[in-house]
């Protein structure tokens, strides 16, 4: 009897620990993503300067950008706002809370 508590408790540390994986993975905490996109604002604008648009070193940091956001419908719409419009990275906010519904958090 004991013996199968174990396994139970062995089967749900797994699924604990499964369960946290996915979420730190899909669901990235918004405060965290705020944050580093604060971080990253800046660079954005000193990269285009000295680079480019159509530099590896902008289109990274883009990237970057687009990987703060959740997976799913936001990133796909930050995606098709921001960086598939050349112009569009111009009109990212300095603060992310200005970024409208359904393209950030």
């Amino acid at each position: 009897m004991a013996n199968k508590a174990f396994k139970n408790a062995g089967l749900l540390g797994t699924v604990y620990f499964v369960g946290a994986f996915l979420y730190k993975e899909f669901f990235k905490k918004r405060e965290d993503a705020e944050e580093q996109y604060k971080n990253l604002y800046p660079l954005l604008k000193i990269t285009f300067t000295r680079a480019g648009r159509d530099s590896s070193e902008f289109n990274n940091l883009l990237n970057a950008f687009l990987s703060l956001t959740p997976v799913g419908a936001n990133r796909r719409n930050f995606k098709r706002r921001y960086i598939d419009d050349n112009s569009g990275w111009s009109n990212l906010p300095k603060d992310p809370a200005k970024i409208p519904y359904g393209h950030w958090w």
